[in-house]
Formats: C-alpha cells, sequence, structure tokens
C-alpha cells in the first residue's frame, strides 16, 4: 500500500478538498482536480486585481502540464518562465485573451525540481512572484 494521500497547503489561502485519488482547488474558471502523483508538488497559483481573477497558473506532477489561463479580456498577458533544476533548462510561454488556456507538456525526470516565474508582461521582464515545485 503507498503513502496516504495528503492536500497539504504549503502556502496561500485557496480551500483544498481532499477525494479519491487526488485534490480538488476549485475556483471561479474550471475547479481543478490534481491527481496523486507520488512524491510530486502541485503548484496553483491565483492572480488578481482588486479581488478579480485576471489570471492563474497551474503545474501538476502527474501529467507535466504547464496551464497558464488569462481570465481576463484586458489587452494585458500573463508569462511564465519555466526553469529546471540541476539542469538549467528554460523557457518563457504566454497567454493571451481570456478564450482557452496556453497549456504546455512536458516529460521531465522523476523528482526533478521545477521553478515558475509569473511576469506581467509578454517579454517576461515584469516578475510578479515565482514558485517551485517538485516533480
Amino acid at each position: 500500500m503507498g503513502a496516504p494521500l495528503r492536500c497539504d497547503r504549503l502556502s496561500g489561502t485557496l480551500a483544498i478538498t481532499p477525494a479519491s485519488g487526488g485534490c480538488y482547488l476549485y475556483d471561479s474558471v474550471d475547479d481543478t482536480c490534481f491527481e496523486k502523483d507520488t512524491d510530486g508538488e502541485v503548484l496553483k497559483a491565483e492572480l488578481r486585481n482588486g479581488g478579480t481573477l485576471v489570471s492563474k497558473v497551474e503545474f501538476p506532477p502527474n501529467g507535466e502540464k504547464l496551464w497558464i489561463h488569462d481570465t481576463a479580456a484586458d489587452s494585458d498577458t500573463v508569462s511564465v518562465r519555466l526553469r529546471t533544476a540541476p539542469h538549467g533548462w528554460s523557457a518563457v510561454f504566454c497567454a493571451t485573451g481570456a478564450q482557452n488556456p496556453h497549456v504546455v507538456d512536458f516529460d521531465f525526470a522523476e523528482g526533478e525540481n521545477v521553478l515558475i516565474e509569473v511576469y506581467d508582461n509578454s517579454d517576461a521582464t515584469d516578475r510578479i512572484a515565482s514558485f517551485s515545485a517538485r516533480v
């Protein structure tokens, strides 16, 4: 029998609900469910302006897909730089428009660490947050 499922919040105030095989983190966009991944850490960040959700970034270790949602139709954009450690690979991805998320699929080695930096512009010079997770 594997380790019991844990849905611990490391920081922030998002409500987390344990479910069979995963954890739900509810939001106004698409109510995310993250599946269990042994030793993997989920990353979910909601960015707000005056209480209004303008973007969210998600990285589940099970499936290793980076989801970038631009939820405001305001001609602004959000970009994300994803870096790996210790290899130092890096790339920037953007989401523009409030219609569909930008989804990038990865295949990292188990136990790899990723750093995710969120920027308030498309050329990734105005960093507003950074997070790390283990896949």
